[in-house]
């Protein structure tokens, strides 16, 4: 039981996170490589299916990190489904504003690293 774990484990598609500038839901040029590199895991996993999580700085009410987060996760989609994703395997586009950070320190690494859109898979 173990090995059959640890195989499904190893074997799952090691998704990279899609970072954005500050105050923004533009994917930025630097970005389209980890697109595309979770792009490929996905059209060579076929049944893997994604939710798209999207993440704020604790910068901005939080109310507005929540659309933004919203925003960032379905711009995300977007590119996915621009390069021939199906829709169906994107079970779910949700914002955790800046509830979930990456990194919870307070300096300008830190808020780079928690303005994202994690991939998770299901």
């Amino acid at each position: 039981m173990i090995a059959i774990l640890l195989t499904m484990v190893l074997a799952a598609p090691a998704f990279e996170p899609v970072h954005f500038v500050s105050n923004s839901d533009q994917i930025s040029e630097s970005e389209f490589a980890p697109l595309d590199h979770n792009t490929a895991l996905l059209q060579n996993n076929r049944d893997a299916v994604v939710i798209l999580e999207g993440h704020c700085d604790e910068w901005g009410e939080a109310s507005y990190n929540m659309e933004l987060g919203d925003r960032r996760a379905r711009e995300v989609k977007a590119y996915l489904m621009e390069k021939g994703v199906d829709p169906e395997r994107i079970i779910m586009v949700v914002s955790y504003g800046e509830s979930r950070p990456a990194d919870e320190r307070h300096i300008m690494d830190a808020w780079r690293k928690n303005r994202r859109v994690e991939f998770v898979l299901r």
